[in-house]
């Protein structure tokens, strides 16, 4: 048992640390973040003109630099946003959900540290247009975490059809706006984000993206530019220009524009004379919604909508380009997470993190630069508001709770016993393994998760809205509190056992 245990203990003390270099350069980063596209839209993974409406210049950025299978993000767009700010699981910042209703309390804590702030760290300026969706109120916007302007939304494009609804009374919900600051001035609303203006939000964030590079071709200092756009999140109502342009149907012309956007920044960069020094990355926050269904996006060999935990909604594209840095042609199904991309910066960068809190994310940039064809990580948790639902771990994903994938069927249940599925041969995990001897998996699945827990209970959690991390609690079914808390006993009994045996110079304990 004492084996197991330090087997269980050591997962724990790299997540909770994160060592860094100092880097050789600084370069640009550009970050460009879809809202719900699927793993199946884009040309390089399957869809394109399958789809209806081709993706020339967002498959031409694949080829360019490194495309990645197997990469994965939270549950919904706040839970996905929040890991990737901060490279941690959204469950330990309160972000896990978002809803535009006054009152509840939401947002990134301003204790987090952000990706924005690390970067500003050292040396860099950051600018970010679009939405933001992990904080709607005074100290909670863009410019209070690190980015030194913004122009977009902090909330859902979603509320733009609101007021349009059967029924809607004004007066019980505010008005909902597209925002403008400075992290000296603050932010403040501009314009109501109303339906009719929806079809150009992704027109002005790809002018404000174009003019941002342009002022920055003869300027030496690295920047940060975080451009999450509003497409393909639902209405689907595309530009002007595209509306149409594929036959296709609303979906189709607006897949059509987000991929004219991309190539818009793509564009500015090369003109700038900023490719060789700037590092790209473009991915999804999440799989396709189940709003406008059937004329939605695609889950290519998966499924699995927004909110659920299956492939198909946490299994998205990503692909990353550095001339010169990163060879082009390459495709890796090595696992990585939304949660990686913060420590990988950091190292990169030589940004330094705060130890005084649990980090999820590893650094991917040995993977990333060809120096090595294996991920940092071989496993995910995923998480269901603050249940912890299931665990990929290598080809295989354990369920510890049954929820719907199909659509109409949100649902989520106990179940006997765990689920369990090989998303090589069964991508849509139809086919459940469990009872054809694969109960071992159990084993791999709480070496993951009993670090996990250890870390909650030694930091803690912000709640939903806090300032500040608290005591708190993550469900996770089939082990109830009191069997965790002994477990989490044994593992501190553990823990200082070894410490004894180190600084003793072997004369108490064994060290094992």
């Amino acid at each position: 048992m004492a084996k197991v245990f330090s087997i269980l203990l050591a997962g724990l003390s790299f997540s909770a640390s994160v060592a860094l270099a100092q880097p050789a350069e600084k370069p640009n980063i550009v970050f460009m973040l879809a809202d719900n596209l699927g793993y199946g839209d884009l040309g390089s993974y399957g869809g394109g003109a399958v789809r209806g409406a081709p993706t020339p210049r967002l498959d031409a950025l694949a080829a360019e630099g490194m495309r990645f299978t197997n990469f994965n993000v939270e549950a919904e767009c706040t839970p996905s946003r929040s890991a990737l700010m901060t490279g941690r699981y959204a469950v330990r910042s309160g972000t896990t959900r978002a809803m535009p209703v006054p009152g509840i309390p939401q947002g990134l804590a301003p204790w987090e540290y952000t990706m924005a702030e690390m970067l500003k760290d050292v040396g860099y300026d950051t600018a970010m247009f679009g939405k933001w969706h992990i904080g709607a109120s005074e100290g909670r916007f863009p410019t209070d975490q690190g980015f030194d302007t913004w122009w977009g939304f902090p909330n859902s494009t979603g509320v733009a059809l609101f007021p349009e609804a059967i029924g809607f009374e004004s007066g019980l919900m505010p008005k909902f706006h597209l925002y403008e600051g400075t992290a000296q001035g603050g932010a403040t609303p501009v314009e109501e984000y109303t339906l009719k203006r929806r079809s150009t939000i992704d027109e002005t964030i790809g002018q404000r993206a174009v003019e941002y590079i342009e002022a920055r071709a003869n300027n030496d200092k690295p920047f940060f530019l975080y451009v999450p756009f509003s497409l393909v999140h639902h209405p689907s109502i595309p530009h002007p220009d595209f509306d149409g342009k594929t036959g296709n149907g609303p979906y189709a012309d607006a897949t059509a524009e987000h991929d004219h956007r991309v190539g818009q920044i793509m564009d500015a960069l090369a003109a700038a004379g900023l490719e060789e020094n700037t590092l790209v990355v473009y991915a999804s926050d999440n799989g396709p919604d189940r709003a406008e269904f059937p004329y939605i996006g695609d889950t290519g060999p998966f499924r699995g909508y927004l909110g659920s935990l299956h492939e198909g909604s946490v299994r998205t594209p990503m692909m990353v380009r550095w001339s010169g840095k990163i060879a082009p042609q390459q495709v890796t199904n090595e696992i990585v997470s939304i949660h990686d991309f913060m420590p990988s910066f950091a190292k990169l960068v030589g940004g330094e993190l705060p130890d005084d809190r649990a980090y999820d994310g590893v650094d991917q940039m040995p993977l990333i630069l060809g120096e090595t064809d294996k991920s940092a990580r071989e496993s995910v948790l995923f998480f269901h508001d603050t249940t912890l639902l299931s665990v990929k771990w290598k080809q295989f994903k354990v369920y510890l709770q049954q929820e719907g994938v199909e659509h109409g069927n949100a649902n989520y249940h106990d179940i006997w016993a765990p689920l369990v599925y090989n998303t090589m041969v069964d991508p849509k995990e139809a086919n459940d393994i469990t009872h054809d001897g694969y109960l071992w998996l159990l084993s791999p699945t709480m070496r993951k998760i009993m670090p996990f827990a250890y870390s909650v209970d030694k930091y803690g959690l912000v709640p939903p809205g806090g300032d500040k991390r608290e005591e708190g609690q993550v469900n996770i079914p089939f082990f109830s509190q009191t069997m965790l808390d002994r477990s989490l006993s044994e593992l501190k009994k553990q823990a200082v056992m070894r410490k004894l045996h180190e600084v003793s110079g072997g004369l108490i304990g064994d060290g094992s």
